[in-house]
């Protein structure tokens, strides 16, 4: 996939891609859906909509593959999780902790 060709070369610019999503997420069902674009997009081609869509699908498809990687995201624990518990268990407030609370809540 050319990413510069969809970073770069947009048919779109933001404000118009956002009502192509906008429309293409309120009225995907419709029959006319080329039509809708084209009223919603004034001054865009049909061929310049119909490329947009492509490359929106291109990109989905690619996504969808996995070709893409996740980010390595860091480990992180499930606040329900068996060290969770265990270091909740029993744990009392010290006398200390409870002057600190309340002393921000008042």
């Amino acid at each position: 996939m050319n990413t510069d060709r969809i970073c770069n070369n947009s048919f779109l610019t933001k404000e118009e891609d956002k009502i192509f999503g906008n429309t293409l997420a309120t009225k995907e069902d419709n029959n006319n859906l080329l039509e809708e674009m084209k009223k919603a997009l004034p001054g865009k081609s049909v061929d310049d909509i119909k490329d947009h869509y492509n490359i929106l699908i291109e990109v989905i498809n690619t996504i969808e593959s996995s070709y893409i990687p996740l980010p390595n995201y860091p480990e992180m624990q499930k606040p329900n999780s068996k060290a969770h518990v265990e270091w909740r268990e029993g744990a009392s407030w010290t006398e200390q902790e409870h002057k600190s609370v309340f002393q921000y809540s008042s």
